[in-house]
């Protein structure tokens, strides 16, 4: 195990700590890839690992759409052509105010490098063939694309 990756798994349980005391507003990004009907998912190295989509925390000062394709590049080494809003969602799962911002991108190729520390796997799959191990944001995100909506409700 490298040293990144024990920070990870080290930090993530201390972050959930932080956030159950002081209750913070904190932004992300998520972002739906897509090629040939496959879309592409990932398996964090720490946490629940549930298949999710690419995605992470918007810096201080930093758009979400920048946020977007610098977290799509850090985690999977893609760099995006275009970016589409799909809209975004509240929660407070993890005892933080949470708002993500979720995109979308048609990519050229199903080339893609794991960031090896952050993330356990990645893959590509049809929309049927999506693990059941998944984050229940996913097939939300999914449908919203296959019907080209613009709304994302995950308070359900």
């Amino acid at each position: 195990m490298t040293p990144k990756r024990l920070f990870y798994k080290v930090a993530n349980p201390l972050q959930k700590i932080y956030w159950f005391i002081f209750r913070p507003k904190t932004h992300g990004v998520k972002v739906v890839l897509r090629h040939s009907e496959k879309f592409l998912l990932i398996r964090n190295s720490y946490g629940k690992k549930h298949w999710i989509f690419p995605g992470g925390g918007i810096k201080r000062n930093e758009k979400p759409e920048a946020a977007a394709m610098r977290e799509t590049f850090e985690e999977v080494g893609v760099t995006l052509p275009t970016l589409k809003y799909l809209g975004k969602y509240h929660h407070e799962k993890q005892y933080k105010k949470d708002t993500v911002y979720c995109f979308f991108s048609e990519v050229a190729s199903f080339e893609y490098i794991i960031d090896n520390d952050e993330i356990e796997e990645a893959g590509w799959f049809f929309p049927s063939d999506i693990p059941l191990n998944r984050s229940r944001a996913v097939q939300i995100m999914i449908d919203l694309i296959l019907t080209d909506g613009n709304q994302i409700n995950l308070e359900k």
